[in-house]
Formats: structure tokens, sequence, C-alpha cells
């Protein structure tokens, strides 16, 4: 089925306003426009309580997952049909995502609790929409609803069965460059307040990844790796004084000796679990053929999108 088939011109909200507005003032006009403009107005739900159910979703974590982007949403109980709202917002508005960045694509879905695998569906068909620059363009600048609705049924973007790497990664926050230090690996993922960053050359392509675990291996004697207790070490000079030694190395001289754990976007789903689960890869960097980084997944994104919200 063509995405525009799903998402008529009165599930396309343009114009939407941002600033200096609050989340939640945000998500009402979103819902409102739902509301009124499909058959959700006849569940027997008030706005008050869809709204509220939205919030609670955005509680848990913040739907904005970066580039522009945020998929507010909330699964109900006894639902008849989904519903799914494209809303433009061309100035951009805080809305607290993960990459710090102002929103422009608002993507609103309620959906049946026991149907859950319709939210990803269309919003995997969405996101392939707007992956292409010049539909980007075109929905920034529509002057109207039906305008972006043409743009949409030109793209042909149908919404397929197949659940891919690249309908669930979210944009990588961070990384590092080859000819970066040790130290500034450090200070990156202090930065970023995470365990993992990905390394990129000189041509920006994927080169490997660097995590807390391989500074504090590169920090520690070679000894301590047979220890099976430090008991009888304790009064050893501090463990911090192994950090200050060659902290100014690069890390294109390291040998972390490890495989890098990478997927290709076209990757199924049940090959995204495989590798999470039975290969037990705590997340996994999204590249294409020419190693170019496209984004990353997570353990959390398969409990967030896969297991809780979808």
């Amino acid at each position: 089925m063509k995405l525009s088939f799903m998402l008529n011109e009165e599930c396309i909200l343009t114009g939407l306003d941002g600033g200096e507005r609050q989340k939640k003032e945000i998500l009402t006009d979103l819902l409102n426009a739902l509301y009124d403009g499909t058959e959700l107005k006849n569940e027997g739900l008030s706005k008050d309580e869809l709204l509220e159910l939205v919030l609670v979703r955005e509680r848990e974590m913040t739907t904005g997952l970066g580039d522009g982007l945020a998929f507010p949403h909330a699964r109900v109980e006894n639902l008849t049909n989904a519903y799914t709202l494209l809303g433009i917002c061309p100035s951009g508005t805080d809305f607290q995502s993960l990459d710090q960045k102002p929103v422009q694509f608002f993507v609103l879905s309620i959906v049946p609790q026991d149907k859950a695998n319709l939210l990803l569906l269309s919003r995997a068909a969405i996101v392939r929409f707007l992956s292409v620059q010049e539909n980007r363009r075109a929905a920034l600048a529509a002057k109207d609803a039906f305008e972006l609705w043409q743009q949409i049924d030109k793209s042909g973007i149908k919404i397929d069965q197949n659940i891919l790497a690249k309908d669930i990664m979210r944009p990588q926050v961070g990384h590092i460059t080859v000819a970066a230090s040790l130290k500034d690996a450090a200070r990156a993922l202090h930065k970023y307040h995470c365990d993992s960053l990905p390394i990129l050359d000189d041509q920006d392509c994927f080169a490997g990844d660097i995590s807390c675990y391989d500074l504090f291996s590169y920090g520690l004697p070679d000894f301590f790796g047979n220890l099976h207790t430090i008991s009888f070490v304790r009064n050893m000079d501090p463990f911090e004084k192994y950090f200050q030694t060659d902290r100014d190395i690069k890390i294109s001289d390291l040998n972390i000796g490890r495989e890098s754990p990478t997927i290709s976007a076209d990757s199924t789903l049940m090959e995204i679990v495989f590798e999470i689960a039975t290969r037990n890869k705590h997340l996994l960097y999204v590249v294409d053929e020419n190693k170019k980084l496209l984004g990353v997944i997570d353990r959390f994104s398969i409990v967030d999108k896969i297991l809780v919200s979808a």
C-alpha cells in the first residue's frame, strides 16, 4: 500500500508553530488536527485523555530521536483503527531531542494496543520519505497539506511488511576521528555520557569504535588480565596513575583487537535481534555499502520500539 493512501490530506499539518512553545502545546496542536480530521473522534476517548496518554510516553523518555524528527505516540486498548499524522514545523522547536537539535518533523501515532506493528510500519514509511533531502525541502516549503500530500504521492513510497535497520535506527550523537588522542576519546565519551563512540576516518567513513572498556584495558598493566582478585595489591599505586601515561597517544596507534559491531541499513529485524540477543552485542552501528555511518541501534531501541512502544 502506498504511503499516500494511508496519510491523506487530513492527516498532514503544515506550518506548525514552533518557537518557544512547550512540548504540551505542540502535542495539543498535533492531536487536535488528528482528532478532528479522522475517525479518532468516534473512538470513545476525549482529546484530553489521548493527550495524557501521549504525555505519559514522553515522560518515560523523549520521542525526539534526533535529525529533526520526533515520534510522539500512544497505544490504546480497544481502539478500532490506527491513526497517524505528519506535522511540519518549518522554524523548528525544542522537543528535548536526544541530539538536542530542534524538531521540524513530527509523526504522531495513536494505535491499538494489539496492533502495534502498524505504528512501526507507518513510521518507517514516513522516515523513508523524509530521508530524501528533496522531500524534506518540499515538506518544509509546502504551502498547505495538499501540496505536501502530492509530494508524498509522487514519491511512490510504500508501507512495507518488513522492518529494516534503517527504519528503527536513531542518529548517532557524537564521534571521534582516527587522529584523536586517547585523552580526546575520554573527553568525548564523558561529553556524550555514553559507553562507546564510533571512529571516523579522513573520509568520514566508519573505521571502528572505542569504548570505556578499551580505555580501561589500555590503562591497566598487562598482569592485571591474569588476576582473579586484587585483594593482595590494594596498596599499589592508585588506579588513576595508569591513565597518566601516554594519554596523548593517537587512536590510530591503538590496537583495540576486536571487530566493531556493524550492520547494513537493509538488515531485517530478525537479523538485528540475532546480533543483539544471540551474539550479545549491546549496540550496532548501521553503515551503508561505502562504510558511511547512518545511525545506531542499541538494546533500548529494541525494547522501546519493538517490545514497548511498537
